[in-house]
């Protein structure tokens, strides 16, 4: 029993010199010793209470360990229910979450907060950090209704003038947001319409090079026509003169014979004016074509 006293004796001086310790860093604001006191503290079954532990969370997060100091205020939460510190370690779980980045995690913490402590003096302060979730998930319409809140409830809350800065900012990055999409749907139109120009000029270009080559395909074909048509009547015109050329010499021919056989009105004569009548003939015929070729070109 003697050494059992001793024993016990001797670890309660080693837990109060462990607190003692951990009490002065902590005092002096010099968390990273206070951190590791106040765990060799709690590992003894004296010190396994809620004040130390809550130090030693106060500890952690002024020292910056977040992650420590979640899972001691999980500690906390589960094994000091009754604990008066209950609605700080609550309010700091929320918060950590948020830092940690587990935001809709810190959301559900914070709102269980504010529904279960609504008089509590950081309830502003719980709203502020599910605002700022909110719009780190960029949910902003929902937290600008909550920093709207806060301003309008809690106007001498020490977050308030953070709060009114986020909703400008929300109201500034709204009103960006739209410029932005105003600026795309002109862009966007400006570039449809462009295809469509370039797609419609490059149609009409295909068409009226299309209507040009029907129309110089029809021409070439006519003027060919008219070509074989003019080759045929300049033909015609050649053989007219020629025979026309015939006739006179023939006449002539036989106008130099009358003259000297003497008998220029007998059967000679007669056989001349056939000869001038089939000329004239031929000459009424050469003129007519000729007409018909000047209208048809």
């Amino acid at each position: 029993m003697f050494a059992s006293v001793l024993m016990f004796a001797n670890a309660s001086e080693s837990a109060s010199s462990a607190f003692v310790e951990a009490c002065k860093a902590y005092t002096r604001g010099d968390w990273s010793d206070a951190k590791f006191m106040l765990k060799k503290a709690v590992s003894y079954q004296e010190n396994l209470n809620p004040d130390t532990y809550f130090m030693l969370i106060s500890s952690e997060v002024y020292d910056g360990d977040n992650k420590n100091a979640l899972d001691d205020c999980n500690f906390f939460l589960k094994n000091f229910p009754d604990s008066l510190y209950f609605a700080r370690v609550s309010y700091q779980k929320g918060k950590l979450l948020y830092a940690l980045g587990e935001y809709e995690k810190s959301i559900v913490v914070l709102s269980d907060f504010c529904h279960r402590f609504e008089d509590d003096d950081l309830y502003s302060f719980a709203l502020f950090y599910i605002g700022e979730s909110l719009f780190a998930g960029y949910k902003y319409d929902e937290a600008a209704a909550v920093f709207e809140r806060i301003v309008t409830e809690f106007p001498e809350s020490a977050k308030t003038p953070a709060a009114q800065y986020r909703l400008e900012t929300i109201l500034q990055r709204g009103r960006e947001e739209k410029l932005l999409y105003l600026l795309k749907q002109t862009g966007e139109e400006y570039l449809s319409a462009k295809e469509e120009y370039e797609r419609q000029l490059k149609l009409y270009n295909s068409e009226a090079i299309d209507s040009t080559r029907q129309k110089l395909s029809s021409a070439q074909n006519k003027n060919e026509l008219l070509e074989k048509q003019i080759a045929e009547l300049e033909a015609q015109i050649a053989e007219l003169k020629s025979s026309q050329e015939e006739s006179e010499r023939l006449i002539q021919e036989l106008k130099e014979a009358g003259e000297r056989a003497g008998d220029p009105f007998g059967d000679t004569k007669y056989q001349v004016k056939l000869l001038k009548e089939k000329a004239l003939e031929a000459q009424k015929l050469l003129n007519e074509r000729t007409a018909a070729s000047n209208t048809e070109e």
